[in-house]
């Protein structure tokens, strides 16, 4: 995949419930991919089985995540252990979203500096849900993730 088959500049859409970050971020990412996904359809599409208000997204891995989008038709893989330098090096070539279990959040991830021209940069821009959540607005840089983590991405293969 390629920045061009998506649009990583889509607006960002913030969550409607404290404990919505992972769908309104997988809104983001499909609408970003061109789908018509709202927040509501996708946490309809999740189902109690995978999230919910007590504890938002059950499965911090995102294997959920995948799985679900699997049966909407979007194949799509998962790390339940990814690196900042993992998050950056994807960031941008596809639409994705990570979690951070120290941050207890989702986003939808925009770019990376691999994507943007060929070199890390040692920070991702987001499409976050709720900016401001524990000090991050829509960018992360990898000094400011290490408390956040460990993280899990999911990103979009073919849609």
């Amino acid at each position: 995949m390629a920045v061009s088959d998506w649009d990583p500049r889509y607006p960002v859409e913030l969550q409607d419930y404290a404990w919505d970050c992972a769908a309104a971020s997988t809104a983001w990412a499909l609408q970003a991919a061109g789908l018509p996904w709202t927040e509501q359809l996708v946490i309809e599409g999740l189902g109690p089985s995978r999230i919910s208000p007590a504890s938002g997204l059950l499965d911090a891995t995102g294997a959920g995540l995948v799985e679900w989008l699997a049966s909407i038709g979007v194949t799509a893989e998962n790390a339940p252990d990814a690196s900042f330098d993992d998050l950056e090096a994807m960031a941008g070539f596809q639409p994705s979203v990570c979690g951070g279990r120290g941050w207890n959040h989702w986003t939808g991830v925009r770019m990376g500096g691999y994507a943007f021209d060929g070199d890390a940069r040692g920070v991702i821009l987001l499409a976050n849900p709720s900016p401001g959540w524990l000090g991050v607005g829509q960018y992360l840089t990898s000094s400011a993730s290490l408390p956040l983590g460990p993280f899990s991405a999911v990103w979009f293969t073919s849609w």
